[in-house]
């Protein structure tokens, strides 16, 4: 994976650009998917199949498995013909999957990223290279979205929790007060000595919607190091899919936007899907329901139901843009109307649903 540069000077026409090169860069929906060997699956993630039979003569066999991880489930499936080497790969990636959730996550108040968030206020911290890699890569896909994804967003995200915890909207001072302590411009990072500056009183970091698009594609890279390429990992929302099984072109990933009875498919290999929306994670306040998505502009979740599906080359890319589908859907898709990544975007408003994608989002099947 390149790493990214830390700042980047942006132009009106800036975001198009970004979106578009951005090597980087998602709390996502539920997947539904078929097992390669056509069993049913117990995982509540599922699996996913490849688009035509497996070659009987070819000496694969699949080997998975799955273990609970950053509040979801995790999953690898891989296709090889040793048994001893699959147990290592797998075990060495979840090994690597781990060692990312006690630096990124926000529950543990052990992680790394909860020491440097109870010593943040203002000032210039070190940092170890992956945590520094992954706020990098969270700076820029909010410089590439002008903040709709925000990972500066920590003070907000712990005061929704609270609400969904009571179902009682936020107070307005602490809402305001919570805006006020975030904004991605206020986030520094310098990949050259991995350091963090953060400039803004009682800003907070979240990295809720990156780290497991990270950790799919960290896991990959560790399994292929072990010479396995046939390989998918499912983690949450987000699929990091290598080279397709034996005997077939691509993977087929199922997709599940409002509900299992209108079961979607796309044929991808070699790339991420991550698909974001309120399917799972909503509350009802007082008649309304909110996502646990948060705009920025408001510090409140999402109203509207949406669930959007972004395909890109990694699964770093994959997270944060669909959170930003979310946020902003129109910009979103006239965003990737080209390039290496596109987007399908599916909202219902006024019991209407309505269906905007990019032109080169791969075919979506119903069966």
């Amino acid at each position: 994976m390149s790493q990214p540069a830390a700042k980047r000077r942006r132009s009106k026409k800036g975001i198009l650009f970004l979106l578009l090169i951005v090597a980087l860069l998602g709390t996502g929906i539920w997947w539904q998917f078929l097992n390669p060997d056509h069993d049913q699956s117990k995982s509540v993630l599922g699996n996913i199949t490849g688009d035509e039979q497996l070659d009987p003569l070819a000496n694969y066999k699949l080997y998975q498995e799955e273990r609970p991880l950053m509040g979801s489930v995790f999953k690898i499936a891989l296709y090889t013909s040793e048994e001893g080497p699959a147990r290592t790969a797998i075990a060495d990636a979840f090994a690597r999957a781990e060692e990312i959730n006690t630096i990124c996550s926000d529950y543990d108040p052990e992680s790394e990223l909860s020491k440097l968030n109870s010593r943040l206020n203002e000032g210039l911290f070190e940092v170890s290279p992956t945590l520094a890699t992954v706020l990098a890569h969270a700076r820029e896909s909010a410089d590439a979205t002008s903040g709709l994804y925000d990972p500066t967003l920590g003070t907000l995200t712990k005061l929704w929790r609270e609400a969904r915890d009571n179902k009682v909207l936020p107070d307005e001072v602490a809402l305001a007060a919570a805006r006020k302590a975030s904004g991605w411009q206020h986030l520094k990072v310098n990949l050259a000595d991995n350091t963090v500056r953060i400039d803004q009183p009682g800003l907070q970091l979240d990295l809720g919607g990156i780290a497991k698009g990270f950790a799919a594609d960290q896991m990959l890279a560790v399994i292929k190091r072990h010479g396995i390429t046939r390989a998918y990992i499912a983690a949450g929302g987000d699929i990091r899919l290598g080279d397709p099984p034996p005997g077939a072109n691509t993977w087929r990933v199922g997709l599940r936007t409002f509900g299992p009875d209108l079961p979607e498919f796309i044929s991808v290999a070699n790339c991420a899907v991550s698909t974001s929306g309120d399917l799972h994670q909503f509350v009802v306040i007082d008649h309304e329901r909110y996502s646990h998505i948060i705009n920025p502009a408001t510090g409140l979740g999402l109203r509207d139901r949406i669930a959007a599906t972004v395909v890109a080359p990694t699964a770093t890319q994959t997270d944060p843009l669909a959170t930003f589908a979310c946020i902003s859907p129109t910009t979103a898709r006239d965003a990737f109307m080209g390039g290496d990544i596109a987007v399908r975007i599916v909202t219902i408003s006024n019991s209407t649903p309505q269906d905007l994608r990019s032109h080169h989002f791969p075919r979506v099947d119903s069966r």
